[in-house]
Parts: structure tokens; C-alpha cells; sequence
């Protein structure tokens, strides 16, 4: 199913696909050529699906543009999160004719806003109460959108198609934990959460940033999508997906078509 190509007004077209779940057949022109652009159109299309914004998601700049745009992370809202019932498989919607992936990382929940950018994690880590084992939903109308990365991802919400909240992890040492990630009952990828650029307190001080520049706006509550550990692993409707954080823990997904947002 395929909505209507290229309307002139990207947040227009991006929104009916997400209202619809209708697959675009490309990124709609014209794409964003700026990181500010990108945010405004980002900003514009979360408003207008009228959802409150549960948390935001961190992704990597692709490393050849780190240096132009002067940045290595990007961020986008979160729109919708499940928590996972023990080792039951929860519900990871995938646009169907889109993008889609799964990306296991780790959560973090803020206690308070941050007034300042932290210097350290140590002091980056007084503003959560919270760390937990999850996954992000990676997943798009624009079946090319990562061909327009970091300005396409940035304007369609981050690619962000919810959360999955998983157990919660130890404060102390989560982010050392092995996490591999598995698809189909087959490894894709296994890494550390501190190996990724700074780590996941790293994160939380690019969202800061951002923040405090008006850039997006944190409250209190909000989940913050660390980064992926193991890769961006892509997922189609009806595959299984688990991943597990040292020993102890694991969670898992299986990946089912995206019903359409309500209007």
C-alpha cells in the first residue's frame, strides 16, 4: 500500500503515512540539507500526531559528516512504550513496505531536568533513577530513509517507533555488560554500552545540550534511548528478535505490522 508520492510538505506527507501506515515510496521532497531544518520538521511532525512525548532516542551521525556538522549524536521523540512481561515477546510495530530494525540498548529514566550540561557521568548519573535493559523500535514509512541520514532520520521523529521496557539493570557496572543480540535465533551483533562514542551517560549530556538550547524539551519521567549497543539490526513483521545483557538477563520481541497512529 503506498500513499501519495512526494507532497510538497514533508511534514504533511510524513504524517498521513504514520496516521495510515501507508508506505511512502521515497522521502518526501524536498529533504531537509540542515541539522535545524531537520529539528523543525522533526518538532512540527511530533506535534501534530498529538502524542505526549515519552522519552527520546539517540542515534549516531554517520561518521563521514561527524566532522561537518560537528556533531556524533541525533535525537528523536518517543512516542509509545510497552513494558515486557517477563520472557514473554512483546510487540514491535514495523512499517510494512518501510524501514524497519531493532536496536537493543540500554534506558535510562530522568529524575529531573538537567540545568546544566554534566562535566562527568558521575555527575550525569544524578539526574536518573532508573536503568533498564531494552530495545528500541526502529522503524519508518520511508523505505529509503536511512539513504538521508542524519537529516531524513531526524525529521521523521528519529525513526522512532516506540520502546520496549525491559528489567532493570544494576547502576553499577550496567553499562560493561556483554549485550548480544539475536534474530531468528541467529547472533547479529554484540558490544558494550560503553564502547558506544562515550557511552550512554554521554547521551544523556548530548540531550542536555540539545535541551538547554531549545532544541527538544526534557521533563521529568522521560526515558532516554541510549544508543544501539550491538548495531541496527533489521526486522521484517513475523520475525522473533531477544537480546541478553550478561547472564541474567533477557529480553525479547517479535516484530508485528504497524496498525497506523491514531488520528
Amino acid at each position: 500500500m503506498s500513499a501519495a508520492p512526494y507532497a510538497p510538505d514533508a511534514v504533511a506527507a510524513l504524517l498521513e503515512a504514520r496516521l495510515s501506515c501507508a508506505a511512502l515510496p521515497g522521502f518526501p521532497a524536498p529533504v531537509p540539507a540542515t541539522l535545524a531544518d531537520a529539528y523543525a520538521i522533526q518538532h512540527d511532525l511530533c506535534a501534530a500526531l498529538r502524542r505526549p512525548v515519552l522519552g527520546w532516542k539517540v542515534g549516531r551521525i554517520p561518521p563521514a559528516l561527524v566532522e561537518t556538522l560537528g556533531a556524533e549524536r541525533l535525537a528523536g521523540p518517543v512516542l509509545r512504550s510497552i513494558e515486557l512481561d517477563g520472557e514473554t515477546p512483546g510487540p514491535a510495530p514495523i512499517f510494512v513496505g518501510g524501514a524497519g530494525a531493532i536496536e537493543a540498548e540500554v534506558m535510562l529514566r530522568l529524575a529531573a531536568i538537567p540545568d546544566h550540561v554534566p562535566g562527568t557521568d558521575a555527575a550525569a548519573s544524578l539526574f536518573v533513577d532508573e536503568v533498564r535493559a531494552g530495545f528500541e523500535i526502529a522503524s519508518s514509512p520511508v523505505p529509503d530513509v536511512h539513504d538521508h541520514a542524519p537529516f531524513g532520520i531526524i525529521a521523521d521523529i528519529g525513526i522512532n517507533n516506540g520502546l520496549l521496557l525491559g528489567p532493570r539493570l544494576d547502576r553499577d557496572g550496567f553499562d560493561r555488560l556483554r549485550v548480544e543480540t539475536f534474530v531468528d535465533g541467529q547472533p547479529v551483533g554484540a558490544g558494550r554500552a560503553c564502547d558506544v562514542l562515550d557511552g550512554p551517560w554521554g547521551s544523556l549530556r548530548f540531550l542536555a545540550d540539545l535541551h538547554l538550547r531549545g532544541v527538544i524539551a526534557l521533563t521529568a519521567g522521560q526515558w532516554i534511548s541510549a544508543g544501539a549497543i550491538t548495531g541496527v539490526h533489521p526486522i521484517l513483521p513475523g520475525q522473533p528478535a531477544s537480546a541478553t545483557f550478561g547472564p541474567t538477563v533477557r529480553i525479547a520481541c517479535t516484530a508485528t505490522p504497524e496498525p497506523g497512529y491514531a488520528p
